[in-house]
């Protein structure tokens, strides 16, 4: 799912996406008047189930523009800027919170 910005600055996010183990479909728009700051989605633990973004994971977002990148594996979350260093803590926070709406 995309993680969107609101103008008046709060965060949200745009539709909720379905995939299988290898791949997943979803919308890359965010609600009317927000942006885009990043996205969110899960790889399964079955398998590895790491949270760090795989090459496929990172072609996207720099496809998309997105400045962040979370990544959830049923234990943890972790957040990363499509550089792949990770992002600012505070930011990180914030994610998560909306992630659990």
């Amino acid at each position: 799912m995309m993680l969107c910005r609101l103008s008046d600055g709060r965060l949200t996010r745009g539709p909720i996406g379905v995939g299988t183990a290898t791949s997943v479909q979803f919308s890359d728009q965010c609600p009317s008047g927000s942006k885009v700051v990043g996205s969110f989605h899960t790889h399964p633990k079955e398998g590895g189930g790491s949270i760090l973004p795989s090459a496929q994971d990172m072609k996207e977002a720099a496809r998309l523009k997105m400045p962040a990148l979370c990544i959830a594996n049923g234990e943890r979350t972790s957040c990363y800027n499509v550089r792949g260093v990770s992002a600012q803590q505070g930011s990180i926070t914030r994610l998560v919170q909306l992630l659990r709406r």
